[in-house]
């Protein structure tokens, strides 16, 4: 199958504003699981900003951090406490931030 046979199968049940919506809530969920994969494997690949860490008895970082950054990310608006290190999570931020608008702008109902 190539690009545009796969693309129009996509259309075919992703065309209505809503499922669009429904699409990329489960973009930011996946993207927020891998995400906190990649951390609990490498704790170093997010520069936090101090102020996240302060009202916490553990110091560490939770799922509903990454679920709260891949949210952000998902809508392009990012406040600087979370900021990817590794190559790992650049490319895969990257890769998020290019879904999201592919389907919001590109899988238009013709």
């Amino acid at each position: 199958m190539d690009i545009k046979k796969i693309n129009r199968l996509i259309k075919k049940y992703i065309d209505e504003p809503h499922e669009k919506i429904m699409l990329n809530m489960i973009n930011i969920v996946i993207f927020s699981f891998i995400y906190y994969a990649i951390h609990l494997y490498d704790k170093n690949s997010f520069m936090i900003n101090e102020l996240m860490l302060l009202d916490r008895e553990k110091q560490e970082l939770n799922y509903y951090d990454f679920l709260y950054y891949s949210t952000l990310l998902n809508f392009t608006v990012s406040f600087g406490d979370m900021v990817p290190l590794s190559k790992g999570v650049k490319i895969a931020s990257a890769f998020h931030t290019f879904l999201f608008w592919y389907i919001a702008l590109f899988w238009i109902k013709t």
